[in-house]
């Protein structure tokens, strides 16, 4: 299997919330007309509105390595710095 899965959840300050929500629509939209990019959502917990997770799926390693070092990745790294508490990531398959 070549497809790689991305499971990330992040933490975000409380007071970040909105920005942070604005940044991940900025990157949202980027990614997803990404070659290789076969699917990019950002979610936000409903119990816990601090809470987000990401589920993305590219189509083989090097898609997934030219969104990694791409300069929007870059630059939504940079503005979200000091929004976010924590990333978990982890690497899936499906069954």
């Amino acid at each position: 299997m070549s497809e790689v899965n991305l499971l990330v959840r992040v933490s975000a300050h409380e007071e970040s919330i909105d920005a942070l929500k604005t940044e991940m629509h900025k990157a949202q939209e980027i990614t997803r007309q990404e070659p290789g990019c076969l699917r990019y959502q950002f979610y936000q917990d409903r119990k816990a509105p601090a809470m987000f997770y990401v589920q993305e799926c590219y189509q083989d390693k090097d898609a997934l390595l030219a969104h990694a070092n791409s300069e929007h990745m870059a630059a939504y790294l940079a503005a979200t710095k000091d929004m976010v508490k924590s990333v978990d990531m982890h690497k899936v398959d499906p069954i």
